[in-house]
């Protein structure tokens, strides 16, 4: 994790690359909290039930989001597509055929009805379910596995704990996430292995046909109900192949793509990475043609240390997780250990404060859209399954193979979903090790130690103070420019739009962090809209600094190598040349012209497999007379556009067939020889 954070030097996008690093510093130093501060097992057990129970709490929200809010939203879209596409800030146009993008859009929405809770994806939710809901199973099973007191019963305890792993499973089952499914087998699979020796074989026999019983229950629930649909099982091969895509790509990125063992030894890539969230910029231009999107991440948490801080980090990343799981999982189990006498409540009662940190620290309205709704649900259930699982809890020690397994059925997930970056998810992964580790080692974790002399304490101290000291000096900056941003959006909410307003705040935050890039995005359209509020006309020369400002958000010391910008500038300049270009001299329209074709050739270059900017590409240059750059650039798009079998990287019908018809005469006018379009 450290050597991740410490990779962001390698970022283009050194805001981005900064404010990464520090969250995978903080995931390191959470791990190593995990691992200090717990001093009794019952302190890292309970510290074990709030990861349980934050999960299902999250999980009863996400099976609320499946049953109203999704049908909601799919019912909004169908009586108003383009509103809904605007409050999502899309850009594709639904309800046209003519536009791919729009049909995905559509096609997406409607389509599509995972449940994705909190987080912005549902493999992410499902990634942040699997690991407690093994915890809940292993605890399931110790206490199947324990003989009660006399007088006393097993079963309240265990029928207490079966609603939250329900919530789990069942919201689990909704994400239809392929790869979190495997990991709960394969988890599964160690726990019964590890509880062979403890629970009776008629017992644990039983338990696996309950399990297989509900799973099976859930399954026909959903597919009846229209929630699952055989496509989840029946499309696993494409959605193979697409992960198949992404690796060979991620590939090449760590290679630079080599054609040898040695020039891949000899690239940068491979032995530093390319820093934390440079992952996309780079991606794009080793894509394949055929591949089904832009990743941000390559699906694979190997792949992904590799990709962003080098070999060396991911040497450390198959250490930790391989040693960490070969100290809870070898040795046969874990003894049957009464539950420890301590059971320190506060610490749960600490973790329910997380949801109220959130709604401060976020500085969360509640009456805004659906947040009540939601917290609401998240706040009721949080408590209803702490109320339901501390008798597991307390009639048992928690296993420490349980957390291992859990950690096992996170690191598998990860290998075919990834976001290991994520931090809700890879605390899953850590978070499970570290409190796994702390109840396998035979002393307690986290001893006080008494030091005579004063020089290690002053030493903390000092590299405390210069460690808060780094956070808040890169950090800071961002913060201070994020909140000039919120004060020019709200400026422009106002009716009527503070322009004025507005752009002082967009003029300081360019200032207070020239890393940022929201600030100049903002500043331009903040422009687009000044001029078009005075009539929109070629005399108002405000409309000049809309493209020089979109140029300098795609310039150093910001990142210049993110294509979306240079894209969103070609496209811009093109709009403007419409609306002002009869009142412009020729010398001016020629320039203007000529940096579409810049703009455009640039993000071309930055994601060459992109077959709609090749086509623009083609008649940009064909509109300044490169008739053989406008031949290279149509063939080019048609080819991608033949490649890919997605809709949404296709070219737009209209599109197409310009190219074809005008291909020929390109040719002719280059004075090249007449070939048949691709």
């Amino acid at each position: 994790m450290f050597l991740t954070a410490l990779s962001s030097r390698r970022s283009v996008d050194w805001r981005i690359g900064v404010n990464l690093a520090w969250e995978w510093a903080a995931l390191g130093v959470a791990y190593l909290l995990l691992r200090w501060l717990p001093r009794t097992r019952g302190e890292s057990g309970v510290l074990a039930l709030g990861m349980a129970v934050t999960a299902s709490a999250v999980a009863a929200y996400g099976i609320y989001q499946g049953a109203v809010e999704i049908p909601q939203l799919q019912e909004a879209f169908r009586r108003n597509p383009q509103a809904m596409a605007r409050q999502m800030g899309a850009t594709a146009a639904p309800g046209q055929a003519d536009d791919p993008r729009g049909q995905a859009l559509e096609n997406r929405l409607l389509q599509s009805n995972e449940v994705f809770g909190t987080f912005g994806l549902a493999n992410s939710l499902a990634g942040f379910l699997v690991g407690p809901l093994v915890l809940v199973l292993a605890m399931g099973l110790r206490n199947l596995g324990r003989r009660p007191a006399a007088g006393a019963s097993r079963w309240p305890a265990i029928l207490a704990a079966a609603l939250p792993a329900l919530l789990l499973l069942g919201c689990l089952v909704l994400t239809k996430s392929r790869s979190a499914w495997l990991g709960l087998l394969v988890a599964s699979a160690i726990l019964a292995w590890q509880a062979r020796r403890l629970v009776p074989r008629r017992i644990l026999l039983g338990a696996a046909l309950a399990g297989a019983g509900v799973v099976g229950a859930l399954i026909v629930a959903g597919a009846a109900t229209g929630r699952l649909d055989p496509q989840v099982l029946t499309q696993s091969n494409l959605s193979m192949r697409y992960r198949w895509e992404y690796w060979r790509a991620t590939w090449a990125m760590i290679t630079e793509g080599a054609g040898s063992p040695g020039q891949a030894l000899a690239a940068g890539n491979f032995w530093r990475g390319v820093g934390p969230g440079a992952f996309g910029a780079h991606y794009v231009l080793y894509k394949l043609p055929q591949a089904s999107e832009e990743i941000q991440d390559p699906h694979n948490l190997f792949l992904e240390v590799w990709s962003t801080a080098g070999f060396w980090a991911f040497l450390a990343l198959v250490a930790a997780v391989g040693s960490g799981l070969w100290l809870l999982l070898a040795g046969g189990g874990d003894p049957d250990e009464e539950a420890p006498r301590d059971r320190p409540t506060w610490l749960l009662a600490a973790s329910a404060m997380g949801l109220a940190m959130v709604l401060v620290l976020g500085q969360m309205n509640l009456f805004m859209e659906d947040l009540l709704t939601r917290w609401l649900i998240l706040t009721i259930f949080w408590g209803l399954s702490a109320f339901l699982l501390l008798p597991l809890w307390r009639r048992a020690a928690v296993p420490a193979a349980g957390l291992g397994a859990a950690a096992a059925a996170v690191a598998t997930h990860l290998l075919a979903a990834g976001g290991i970056g994520f931090p809700a998810i890879a605390m899953g992964l850590w978070g499970s090790l570290a409190l796994g580790l702390n109840l396998r080692e035979g002393a307690g974790s986290g001893r006080l130690r008494t030091v005579e002399s004063r020089i290690p304490g002053a030493a903390a101290a000092v590299a405390w103070a210069a460690l808060v000291g780094s956070f808040f000096g890169a950090t800071l900056p961002f913060w201070k420019s994020e909140a000039a941003v919120a004060r020019a959006e709200a400026a422009l909410e106002r009716r009527p739009p503070d322009l004025d307003r507005a752009e002082a705040a967009y003029t300081l935050a360019e200032q207070l962090d020239r890393y940022n890039v929201r600030p100049w995005l903002g500043h331009a359209y903040l422009q687009y809209l000044a001029w078009e509020s005075r009539g929109a006309k070629p005399e108002d020369l405000r409309w000049k600094t809309i493209p020089t400002l979109l140029l300098k958000a795609a310039s150093p010391p910001r990142n210049p190598d993110v294509w979306s910008l240079h894209s969103e500038r070609a496209e811009v300049t093109r709009d403007l040349l419409r609306r002002v270009g009869s009142g412009l001299s020729p010398r001016d329209a020629v320039s203007m012209r000529a940096s579409v074709v810049e703009a455009t050739r640039t993000a071309s270059r930055l994601y060459p497999t992109n077959a709609s900017l090749h086509a623009r590409l083609a008649e940009a240059s064909a509109e300044l007379s490169l008739f053989p750059d406008a031949v290279d650039e149509a063939r080019e798009a048609l080819r991608l556009d033949a490649l890919t079998p997605h809709p949404d990287k296709k070219l737009a019908d209209s599109v197409r067939t310009r190219l074809q018809d005008n291909l020929p005469r390109w040719t002719e006018q280059s004075g090249g020889a007449v070939a048949p379009a691709p």
